[in-house]
């Protein structure tokens, strides 16, 4: 099936009268609104993506969510790896404005948002909404002032410090299970799983006031630890991996030690760099996938189940590209954009990205044209809530309720910036116009302005609207616009934190 679709502007605009007025009543009735981030999912991997690769995955319930909204192929994070990207969802700010540009940012080699930052749940508190958190955290667990409930969320379950204990042999069985409200999988007790019930769970626990559920799964991210099920299921649907799936069946280390299958699971760790089997961890990736896929499916399957689905906004997307640049990470497959995490190029920042809300939202529609951040996510709940934006700081989210509807027009985001100092790595998209440099010294970027010229050449300038391979640099073809773009970089990034050694702390773990 073909998922290449223009956008339809002359449609919402003539549409646009009736969505505006469903969403009029909607912001009214407060809607319940409900994230779900995948980790390092990767730009091809889901099947409403519609590349080459997007084939090989089995994903039909994102699909499904796909087609029952906006799919964006313009969404980008504020950041390309873990921590900060998650950080600046969630405050609605791109963290470099508050000094956090890797996951280890803090003194006692913690992470996470400063406690004058304020996230999501703790700007709605007074807007009658219950919050929950399920999943991955990774935003300060050593402190229980940087854990979740202290910043806000009344209800979280799951991985605060990012451990990805898949097959739980450390991790306790949720409330969930223990009450028996849900159970585990036929196939054994597996995190992902665990996730998706204490989601179900909080639903239905609060189905009567409205609620902001934020559901981060740790998969598809290594280590790769899967159930042999979900492996079949993704060889029946693309069984080109039959090899591959035979092979796990006795994979070893090069030292002919530790078998990685135990029925029915199995466990290829974080994977050594000799021992890579490229097929084989696609295969294992591809299985863990689905598992968050199914967790889609149940999560909406109870929205629908309890007459909640018109009343409720889902957001879903990963919390930046596929990894690829490490051994031990393989298995996403972000093609056709470039590179992947930890990188500034689109493969690291630009992501699947789907905004759901049936009678309001438009409805089967791949938006090629509009730019929207992870930020925005922020923005718009505290505007659908009824709340009010922190007034002593700048947010970089829009709300893009207004764009979507047809009551605002032009594009959300003009400027997306992206800055990272420990990997001397600065980016900026200007319409469809893209400036990234990975060799300026960022003290020597923040001073740009007073000493241009001999920066007019570093970095490449790409049309990444019309390139989004970023391939062709422009920069000998368009030497002022390349110039417009570092020009404005520098005068946006020139008062955010510069700190050369605590940056140097931050290079940070895989996440």
């Amino acid at each position: 099936m073909t998922h290449y679709r223009a956008v339809l502007i002359l449609g919402l605009q003539m549409l646009g009268a009736v969505f505006l007025s469903a969403a009029s009543d909607s912001v009214c009735q407060r809607p319940n609104i409900i994230v779900i981030l995948t980790d390092d999912q990767g730009y091809a991997d889901a099947g409403f993506q519609g590349f080459p690769r997007s084939e090989e995955v089995l994903t039909p319930s994102i699909d499904r969510l796909a087609s029952e909204g906006v799919a964006f192929r313009n969404g980008y994070v504020a950041f390309s790896t873990c921590g900060p990207s998650r950080a600046s969802l969630l405050t609605g700010r791109s963290s470099s404005r508050f000094g956090m540009e890797g996951n280890k940012n803090m003194d006692d080699g913690d992470t996470g948002p400063p406690l004058s930052e304020i996230i999501i749940p703790a700007a709605i508190k007074g807007s009658g909404y219950v919050t929950g958190a399920v999943g991955k955290w990774h935003l300060g667990s050593k402190k229980e002032e940087r854990r979740p409930i202290a910043r806000g969320f009344d209800y979280y379950w799951g991985d605060l410090a990012a451990e990805k204990d898949y097959l739980m042999t450390r991790t306790e069985d949720p409330p969930s299970w223990k009450s028996g409200e849900a159970s585990p999988r036929d196939y054994g007790r597996y995190l992902t799983d665990a996730y998706t019930d204490e989601a179900v769970s909080f639903i239905r626990r609060n189905k009567d006031q409205p609620f902001f559920l934020y559901v981060a799964y740790n998969a598809p991210h290594s280590p790769f630890r899967t159930y042999e099920p979900l492996v079949k299921r993704i060889v029946e649907h693309a069984p080109q991996y039959q090899g591959a799936y035979e092979r796990m069946l006795t994979h070893t280390t090069l030292k002919k030690q530790q078998p990685y299958y135990h029925a029915p699971a199995f466990d290829f760790g974080k994977f050594k760099g000799k021992d890579l089997d490229q097929e084989l961890l696609r295969l294992t990736y591809l299985s863990m996938l689905l598992a968050a896929d199914d967790g889609v499916g149940n999560i909406m399957e109870t929205l629908d189940r309890e007459g909640l689905r018109e009343d409720t906004l889902v957001f879903y997307l990963s919390d930046n590209g596929a990894a690829l640049a490490r051994p031990n990470d393989l298995g996403g497959v972000n093609l056709p954009l470039r590179s992947g995490k930890g990188s500034e190029y689109e493969g690291g920042v630009r992501v699947p990205y789907v905004m759901s809300w049936p009678g309001v939202l438009p409805q089967g529609v791949v938006n090629t044209k509009d730019v929207v951040s992870s930020m925005d996510i922020f923005t718009t709940t505290v505007a659908l809530a009824g709340a009010e934006l922190p007034r002593d700081r700048i947010i970089d989210g829009v709300n893009l309720m207004p764009y979507l509807t047809g009551e605002k027009e032009g594009n959300p985001h003009e400027v997306l910036f992206f800055r990272r100092q420990v990997r001397n790595a600065n980016a900026i998209r200007v319409g469809d116009y893209k400036w990234i440099d990975y060799a300026a010294r960022p003290k020597d970027l923040t001073q740009l302005g007073a000493k241009a010229e001999p920066w007019l050449d570093a970095g490449a300038l790409y049309n990444v609207q019309e390139d989004i391979s970023e391939y062709h640099d422009l920069s000998t073809e368009m030497p002022e616009k390349k110039k417009e773009l570092i020009a404005l970089y520098t005068k946006l990034t020139r008062d955010l934190p510069v700190n050369e050694d605590r940056a140097a702390k931050q290079e940070d773990d895989d996440g």
